[in-house]
């Protein structure tokens, strides 16, 4: 993502209040006093029309500021002093908290150097998780990097979060996440693609749990373990067999078989069955 010169130049501006803050051991008022500059100069949100609620309160509790438009409480930040050092996994959990019981699924998690943005996910079995969408250290990423800081930044923008940029993003995360692209792998139809092609260019004649297996040992023990259980689909194909009736008769008949059974029988002539009695 190309970042303009006007948008470089305001994060390497607010870069260095940081960098200065963390110097001069900023505490936690300060931070969220330069966070909420940050919002309106960078992402472009405005207090003045109630689109930066400070302290809002969630059930008798407050966190430090949260992103609002029409009317909708769109993400909560979670601010800690910039002067205390590096975040700590521990901090998500007060966010965490702060989200679960305003039913509100994104919570970002900041000093102003560093940056965590968590998606929840609320479920009445495994209760309340998180999943980290983002991280980022503005001061030092953003003079390699300055595109990657700014395609996550800009996810939290007005005009991202107006447009549902946040949860399109999140889906796309969640498509290609490793679970979801270990179990495509591993569908039939797949194989089957992977197997065709394979065999274009093979001495040997390949079959579908020979790609199963290779494509299982490519793989990282990781991302098998991420997907759960993995096996090889059954398939099942028509065949033409001779079966005798009770008279003796032999007639040619189609019947199902799986891959196993017609593994057996590879090779050899065509069997006569005999037919089972009604």
């Amino acid at each position: 993502m190309r970042v303009e010169k006007a948008i470089r130049q305001k994060l390497q501006r607010y870069a260095q209040v940081f960098r200065e803050a963390r110097a001069k051991n900023a505490n936690e008022a300060d931070t969220v006093m330069y966070l909420l500059k940050f919002f309106e100069d960078v992402l472009g949100y405005d207090s003045l029309a109630g689109e930066i609620s400070k302290e809002v309160e969630i059930k008798g509790r407050r966190c430090d500021f949260g992103i609002k438009l029409d009317g909708s409480c769109r993400f909560l930040v979670e601010a800690k002093g910039i002067g205390k050092g590096v975040l700590r996994d521990g901090d998500i959990e007060q966010a965490e908290n702060y989200g679960s019981r305003s039913g509100i699924k994104w919570v970002l998690l900041t000093n102003g150097a560093e940056w965590k943005l968590y998606h929840l996910t609320f479920e009445e079995e495994a209760g309340i998780t998180h999943e980290i969408a983002f991280e980022l250290k503005l001061c030092e990423d953003l003079q390699d990097n300055a595109e990657t800081v700014w395609a996550n930044l800009q996810l939290l923008s007005k005009e991202s979060v107006s447009n549902g940029g946040l949860d399109a993003y999140w889906s796309q995360r969640k498509t290609l996440a490793p679970v979801s692209l270990v179990r495509v792998l591993f569908a039939e139809p797949v194989l089957a693609i992977i197997r065709r092609e394979l065999n274009r260019h093979a001495d040997a004649r390949l079959e579908t749990c020979d790609v199963f297996s290779a494509v299982k040992d490519l793989l990282s023990k990781d991302a098998l373990l991420a997907a759960g259980d993995i096996s090889l689909p059954k398939r099942r194909r028509r065949r033409k067999v001779k079966r005798a009736d009770d008279s003796g008769q032999v007639q040619e008949v189609e019947v199902e078989l799986d891959d196993d059974a017609e593994g057996e029988g590879r090779g050899g002539s065509a069997q006569v069955e005999k037919a089972a009695p009604e």
